[in-house]
């Protein structure tokens, strides 16, 4: 072997050895930084149908083009000086998907136009269905509110079934010519099994069909085939007269209840 064999080899080694040295560094580098594939990396991977959806790991995908959230109204109601509540009526008109998740944001302005306060929170939408989006006890101080807003913010469809629940009002009890309205109502479960996590929402209107009084009660428990009574009461009489009740039912189906 010659002189210049010998150091071409030895070059070739110590190439080999900083070559591999960097592909190392590299792939740990790599390792750290590009994140594991997932349901919302914007990728088709991991076995998935489409982008971030089907397969054994992601959601189903949705096969139909989703409409937006329909906003029926949005109303404020004073409980008393500087405190209020707040409600909206929406509508999903879409057939086979909602949402486990979605996000709502409440603002009381003044006559100013003067952000008074805010509510941020979160619901739940079941598909072809009304539901009453509620929040209570919203503090306003010395202001006095003469505008609400309310935004749907940016959330994820999810595939999902018509919700029909074995649950009806059997009694409905008016006490709207007292000082303070109260309003009865019994809800009888009509199927041999218990029912967990109901919301029970009504809204009392005119007879224009304008909310003048909502409210929002959750019910634990209703036994099979047993009833359970709810109660409302709101602090003063309501701005128009009181001529339908309207209650709206529903059960938040990702809870595992």
């Amino acid at each position: 072997m010659t002189i210049l064999d010998w150091r071409l080899r030895k070059k070739l080694f110590f190439f080999l050895i900083f070559a591999v040295i960097v592909l190392l560094v590299a792939g740990f580098v790599a390792y750290r930084i590009i994140p594991e594939p997932s349901c919302t990396d914007r990728r088709q991977n991991q076995e998935e149908e489409r982008i971030d959806c089907g397969g054994p790991n992601c959601a189903p995908c949705i096969e139909e083009k989703p409409d937006n959230l329909v906003v029926l109204w949005q109303r404020f109601f004073e409980v008393r000086t500087g405190v209020y509540d707040v409600a909206a009526l929406v509508q999903n008109v879409n057939l086979t998907i909602g949402s486990d998740d979605v996000p709502y944001t409440f603002e009381l302005f003044d006559k100013e136009g003067t952000r008074i306060i805010q509510k941020k929170a979160n619901t739940y939408v079941l598909p072809n269905q009304q539901f009453l989006v509620f929040e209570g006890g919203l503090e306003t101080g010395i202001r006095v509110p003469v505008r609400v807003s309310f935004q749907i913010k940016p959330f994820q469809w999810r595939p999902a079934e018509e919700q029909a629940l074995p649950v009806i009002v059997s009694r409905s009890e008016r006490q709207f010519t007292l000082e303070r309205p109260r309003l009865l109502a019994t809800i009888t479960n009509n199927a041999f099994y218990d029912i967990r996590g109901l919301d029970v929402a009504v809204v009392v209107s005119d007879i224009n069909g304008n909310a003048v009084g909502v409210g929002l009660s959750h019910v634990k428990l209703l036994p099979d085939s047993k009833n359970v009574e709810v109660a409302y009461t709101w602090p003063h009489p309501f701005a128009a007269l009181p001529s339908d009740v309207r209650y709206i039912i529903r059960k938040n189906p990702w809870l595992g209840l």
